[in-house]
């Protein structure tokens, strides 16, 4: 299947809205066959990597392992990370990690190649350039991300020496998610006052500049649907895959 974005809205308007604003939503942003066929391949992947940061180091766990363990393994986890996350960067989610698995042939001839691919084809990238008044756009990378109950990434600005990050984007893939359940992400004004608010929708792509300051708020423990979404930056310079 040929994955496409609806082109429809108001670049004009977009742009400026994003320009006064620092971010922005596309409503309807993929064609609704595209929206539906990769929220239906993500639904059903069954392996994931439950991602969070022990004494400062990124850690990657199988996410169905993790689910395996007893009750008291899971608790030390969590008072681990949320030990963790009262003073320092912390985060606590589960994650596909396709735009490695695209540039380091990890997975020959999955799905996951093609949406990569999609996202950095000229023609994406030519549309972010112009909605955003970025030229200096060159490439994104990007990572499939699931939240459920408990999971939580605190805040931080995106701002990381040498990856030339010119805007983040999250394409929101959850459908029937109740505000109740939290989740939500949250852009942050220079008073560390919460600006704007963006709850986890079906088929729209929230922008934002970088750096700014920004989290997605905790998934209630009672909350049970997924957080599905598509998440990554828009970079400038080298793309250091292709180096």
């Amino acid at each position: 299947m040929k994955l496409s974005f609806n082109k429809t809205g108001n670049k004009a308007k977009i742009r400026q809205d994003y320009l006064n604003n620092g971010y922005v939503k596309l409503e309807h942003a993929l064609t609704n066959e595209t929206a539906r066929f990769i929220h239906e391949k993500i639904s059903n992947q069954k392996q994931w990597n439950l991602v969070f940061k022990n004494k400062g180091l990124h850690q990657d766990s199988n996410s169905a392992d993790v689910e395996a363990w007893d009750e008291e393994n899971k608790k030390n986890l969590t008072k681990l990370v949320h030990k963790q996350a009262e003073n320092a960067f912390q985060y606590f989610y589960e994650t596909i990690p396709i735009y490695d698995i695209y540039y380091d042939k990890l997975m020959p001839g999955h799905f996951f190649n093609d949406i990569v691919k999609f996202l950095n084809s000229e023609p994406t990238l030519n549309y972010f350039r112009e909605i955003l008044d970025a030229p200096e756009i060159n490439f994104l990378d990007a990572q499939i991300t699931r939240f459920k109950a408990g999971h939580f990434l605190n805040c931080h600005n995106d701002d990381v020496h040498g990856k030339n990050r010119v805007a983040a984007f999250v394409i929101n893939l959850t459908k029937d998610w109740s505000v109740d359940w939290g989740g939500a992400l949250h852009i942050l004004s220079n008073k560390s006052e919460i600006e704007k608010s963006f709850s986890p929708t079906f088929n729209e792509i929230n922008i934002f500049k970088v750096p700014v300051d920004h989290l997605v708020g905790y998934v209630s423990p009672f909350a049970t649907g997924q957080r599905l979404s598509i998440t990554g930056w828009l970079r400038s310079g080298q793309n250091p895959k292709n180096l």
